[in-house]
């Protein structure tokens, strides 16, 4: 009987948006598509099912392939690496007939064998929040960082946009410096004055809080001190959470140090702030951007696995 025509399928959820992307056995690109977010805890299981089975169900329809074939699935969703999230997610892929022919993994995993076409290394992600990841030769895994923006994230795009946002009210109550953020941000959001940002703040969500980390950088570029520290303070805390990381894993030679998510891929002063600094922490490491996006390092991990 002939063998049916393998195919893998790499998913990317998050909190935000999902990315799916379909391809041969051998990693060639067959359909990509990106739908709304997939994490359980910000839209719920059954928003999650159904978001899951249209990028699927979309992938399939693109790449024309046949329902004889056997497809292989990795699956990087936040939280995938507690053991509840994993068997709720698991009963999600049960009810869409994803069953034995799976991996589910975290989304920092992915990202990490995306980013470095390798199954193991440290990974830095600021976006909205923060991360280190790592995985050594032997398979151990590390974490540093990444407990949301109530407990932590500091070096995320949510900490340095709040940080922002404390110095305009600080510089207004004369409790701190006068700062060029103030006019920055009120303009970003077309306010009048400071004390308006009370009412938008418990307007919006974390997301849209975060966005304002790329105002603090372009006043950081135009050597505002107090953006400067910000940044500064931001750089320092990845880099104690990535040594954190370094020292549990005791790698051993040369090893890759990929830096992602929104802030370090689009703020070329604040990734190279990182470059600096590992420069001396970590001399033997290779420290760069990603190479692929996380949803084909899904695909690279159910690559590996075939």
């Amino acid at each position: 009987m002939k063998r049916a025509i393998s195919f893998i399928i790499g998913i990317d959820g998050g909190g935000t948006r999902t990315v799916g992307i379909l391809t041969t056995e051998t990693g060639e690109p067959l359909a990509q598509v990106e739908s709304g977010p997939s994490n359980y805890h910000v839209v719920g299981e059954v928003e999650t099912q159904v978001v899951l089975e249209n990028v699927i169900g979309e992938l399939r329809e693109k790449a024309g392939i046949p329902s004889t074939a056997s497809i292989r699935f990795c699956l990087g969703m936040a939280g995938l690496g507690r053991a509840e999230d994993k068997r709720i997610i698991g009963r999600i892929c049960d009810e869409l007939g994803i069953s034995g022919n799976r991996i589910l993994t975290h989304d920092a995993h992915i990202a990490l064998v995306g980013g470095t076409e390798k199954q193991h290394g440290v990974i830095v992600i600021s976006g909205t929040g923060a991360i280190v990841y790592g995985i050594n030769a032997d398979g151990r895994e590390a974490r540093s960082s990444g407990w949301g923006y109530l407990l932590g994230d500091e070096g995320s795009g949510y900490d340095i946009a709040i940080k922002g946002l404390r110095a305009v009210v600080r510089a207004a109550d004369g409790r701190g410096s006068a700062t060029d953020l103030t006019n920055r941000i009120l303009d970003e959001l077309e306010l009048n004055a400071p004390d308006e940002l009370i009412r938008w703040t418990h307007a919006v969500g974390r997301d849209t809080i975060a966005e304002l980390s790329k105002v603090v950088f372009d006043a950081a570029r135009s050597s505002d001190t107090i953006a400067e520290q910000i940044v500064e303070d931001a750089t320092t805390e990845l880099v104690c959470a990535a040594s954190s990381v370094i020292k549990q894993l005791a790698f051993d030679g040369t090893f890759d140090i990929v830096l992602s998510g929104g802030n370090l891929v689009h703020q070329p002063m604040f990734a190279e702030k990182l470059r600096c600094q590992f420069a001396q922490l970590a001399p033997n490491a290779s420290v760069h951007l990603p190479i692929h996006d996380p949803a084909y390092g899904a695909v690279l991990l159910a690559q590996n696995s075939l």
